[in-house]
């Protein structure tokens, strides 16, 4: 192996390019570059080891060759949503710092001295290198937001990804020769790791797609491309079953995260999937991403509110947090990130409670054979008066009504202390909404109820804005 193919965490860049080749990248009709002739632009260009390049690139393979060879020329890659605005985009570099900013159009137009060039099918701006590299060779950043604030970031070694992207295909059974679709945004953690690394080491096809998504395309596109393992989201499912939406037979494995699916809709894939599997699966960027996996399909009707058990090499527990007997889940693993970078905001949430010992802000239950249910987050529990008000539990009420793709909950101050207001999204705009609030109101208990509803029609922009 000489100096210009490295292996990238065990893996030589020849197999890497042997997987892109075989990438049907429906995004665009053009090829990305060759690895080595990549990873070698940015070399001659100046990267230096442990610089930061900042990827703010659409879903395709050019993402993908982006990603492996600025790794390969000792670079560590953060990818980050395309259509950010481009004083976000600026934000970023300046708080990680990266050295590069690549997009697909003129990055950076107000640093003036940028030095531009185009490489492979992108545009890049590189910044002086007064400032040393912000992390180290062989390292990846996946950014977050939320709690941690929108530029921040979470340092892996590229061995950890690769290790979680295993187990993951374990847990769901990809193998050699199936066909998985990407479909779900590239910039999150789980479309990289769990799919695009995960399909990789395990030597599956990838048929890369992208946003926005729409329930008849998504059909029509498992059976065109003969697609045998998906992914989607809460959202996306709800937004299925309510148009009705056929699985062809050849899909084998579906699997749902990012957020909590209601039994009463697992029971309804499995019906309308009688012989397909079904993986509900729990995660967090910072734990490099996923935590834990529920074989659907072979679990008794009792355990579709779980979402399984945690991954081999991977440890969970609960500590008590407030006075209201919530549990947090703390998770161990040797796939944990190793490091903050960026502008940290909320620091107290993901903390570290001890080595390799991270706290998640989720609050959950775990019964005797080690099953994990998700509650919510901490800021999800209110106590009104003497009640204590679960929100994510009133939001999964909320997604169970017909028409439902969406349900938000916002804290606000009210007379004898802090309520709350809820926003429901709904596929059919000419359903009468204040049926949907009705129907709302009978679920939940008096003291449940928020102080307002809020009920908005969904097109194909605002449910993929949810996404």
């Amino acid at each position: 192996m000489t100096e210009t193919t490295p292996d990238l965490a065990g893996v030589s860049l020849p197999v890497i390019q042997r997987f892109l080749d075989r990438v049907r990248d429906l995004t665009t009709a053009a090829s990305a570059p060759p690895l080595e002739q990549l990873a070698a632009s940015w070399r001659a260009r100046g990267l230096r080891p442990g610089d930061v390049v900042l990827l703010a690139l659409p879903n395709g393979a050019e993402l993908l060759a982006q990603v492996f060879a600025i790794l390969a020329a000792r670079g560590v890659p953060a990818l980050v949503s395309p259509s950010s605005p481009t004083s976000r985009q600026q934000a970023l570099v300046e708080a990680l710092p990266a050295r590069a900013l690549v997009a697909m159009r003129r990055p950076a137009p107000h640093a003036p001295d940028a030095e531009r060039f185009t490489l492979g099918g992108a545009e890049v701006a590189l910044f002086p290198d007064a400032a040393p590299p912000a992390a180290n060779p062989g390292e990846m950043v996946l950014l977050t937001s939320g709690t941690s604030g929108f530029a921040s970031g979470c340092v892996f070694d590229l061995e950890a990804l690769f290790r979680n992207a295993r187990r993951h295909a374990d847990a769901v059974g990809l193998r050699p020769g199936d066909t998985v679709l990407v479909n779900l945004p590239l910039y999150y953690s789980y479309a990289m790791v769990a799919q695009a690394f995960a399909s990789l080491l395990r030597g599956a096809d990838l048929v890369i797609s992208g946003p926005p998504f729409q329930p008849a395309a998504y059909s029509r596109l498992l059976a065109e491309q003969g697609i045998t393992v998906s992914a989607l989201t809460p959202l996306l499912v709800r937004s299925l079953l309510q148009q009705g939406a056929a699985f062809p037979t050849h899909l084998r494995s579906l699997g749902i995260g990012g957020d909590v699916l209601s039994p009463e809709h697992v029971e309804h894939l499995l019906r309308q999937r009688p012989s397909g599997e079904l993986y509900l699966t729990y995660g967090l960027s910072e734990a490099g991403p996923r935590v834990a996996t529920l074989a659907a399909h072979a679990e008794p009707a009792h355990r579709f509110a779980s979402v399984g058990l945690p991954l081999p090499g991977t440890q969970v527990s609960l500590v008590p947090r407030g006075p209201s007997g919530q549990k947090e889940l703390l998770v161990s693993s040797d796939t944990l990130m190793k490091r903050r970078i960026g502008l940290v905001e909320g620091e107290k949430l993901h903390a570290w409670r001890g080595h390799r010992l991270l706290a998640t802000g989720d609050i959950f239950d775990i019964d005797a054979d080690g099953y994990l249910y998700f509650q919510g987050r901490l800021s999800d529990f209110l106590v009104r008066g003497s009640e204590k008000i679960c929100m994510a539990s009133v939001r999964r009420l909320a997604t169970t009504l017909p028409g439902v793709l969406t349900a938000r909950t916002q804290v606000v101050p009210g007379a004898e202390g802090d309520d709350y207001e809820m926003i429901l999204t709904v596929a059919d705009a000419g359903r009468p909404m204040e049926h949907v609030s009705e129907a709302l109101s009978r679920l939940l208990r008096l003291a449940e109820r928020p102080r307002r509803i809020q009920v908005v029609p969904a097109d194909g922009a605002t449910a993929a804005l949810h996404k």
